[in-house]
C-alpha cells in the first residue's frame, strides 16, 4: 500500500499571533522540520503541503530550493481544517492507498511515530498517534465569574490525540467529502462507526500553539 501524507500548514495562528508554521526555528521554517522526517521515511511515497492561499507560491519555491523530492504538490487550503484536508486529499497521486494527515505545527514528530501510524492504518483501516493523559484531570463548573472543581475525572483510558492520523484512502472518498466540522481527522470515521486504532505517539510530538512552545521546540532541536 503506497503511503501519501497531507501536511496541513494552512492555519492562521490566531493564538500565536501569526501563522506559526512559517516561524524560523533552527535555521528553517517550522513546517520544514516534519517535512524532513516525512521526506526521509522509506514508506512515504508522496507529500502534499497545504498552505494559506497567499503563501502557496512562496512555499512551492522554498520546498524546491530545499530539495524536497517527495513533495507532489503545494496547494491552498480553505477556511476550516476540513477544507484544507480535502484539498490535500484531492492533490495526492492516484497510486496512494494509505493517507496520513499531519499538522505542520507538530514539528518534532519522529520516524517511529510515523511508522506506527502507517502500520495501524494498514492493519485496522484507520489509526492515530496519541499519548496517555499524564496529569490528574479536573472537570470544572463556572460560578461567579470563576471556575470551580466539579469532580476529578479518572484518567484511565484517556489519551491526547496527536498527528499523524492515518486511514485507507478508500474510506476518505465518501466520509471526508460529506463530513461536518471536525476537531481532528479521524472523527469522520468515528461518527460512521468505523474502528480507529490508537498507537503510541511521543511526548515530544506536541503542537506549537503559543510563543513559549517555539522556545521549547528550539531547545529540543539542539538535543538528540
Amino acid at each position: 500500500m503506497a503511503v501519501g501524507v497531507v501536511l496541513v500548514a494552512a492555519g492562521r495562528g490566531r493564538r500565536f499571533g501569526k501563522p506559526k508554521q512559517f516561524e524560523s526555528v533552527a535555521g528553517r521554517p517550522l513546517y520544514q522540520w516534519p517535512l524532513r522526517v516525512l521526506e526521509r521515511h522509506p514508506a512515504v511515497a508522496a507529500v502534499v503541503v497545504v498552505t494559506p492561499v497567499e503563501r502557496t507560491a512562496g512555499v512551492r519555491r522554498a520546498v524546491a530550493r530545499a530539495g524536497f523530492r517527495k513533495v507532489a504538490a503545494v496547494v491552498p487550503g480553505g477556511a476550516e481544517r476540513l477544507d484544507s484536508v480535502r484539498a490535500g486529499l484531492r492533490a495526492l497521486p492516484p497510486s496512494v492507498d494509505v493517507v496520513l494527515v499531519h499538522d505542520a505545527a507538530r514539528a518534532l514528530v519522529d520516524a517511529g511515530v510515523v511508522t506506527r501510524v502507517i502500520a495501524g492504518a494498514r492493519r485496522s483501516g484507520a489509526a492515530l498517534a496519541a499519548w496517555p493523559v499524564p496529569d490528574t484531570v479536573k472537570e470544572s463548573s463556572a460560578r461567579g465569574g470563576r471556575f470551580w472543581v466539579r469532580r476529578t475525572v479518572p484518567r484511565t483510558g484517556l489519551w491526547l490525540a496527536q498527528t499523524p492520523q492515518g486511514f485507507r484512502r478508500a474510506l476518505s472518498r465518501t466520509l471526508f467529502e460529506t463530513a461536518g466540522p471536525l476537531t481532528d481527522d479521524v472523527q469522520a470515521l468515528e461518527r460512521a462507526g468505523r474502528p480507529v486504532e490508537l498507537v503510541l505517539g511521543s511526548a515530544r510530538n506536541f503542537k506549537v500553539t503559543v510563543r513559549e512552545d517555539i522556545a521549547l521546540c528550539r531547545a529540543l532541536l539542539k538535543k538528540p
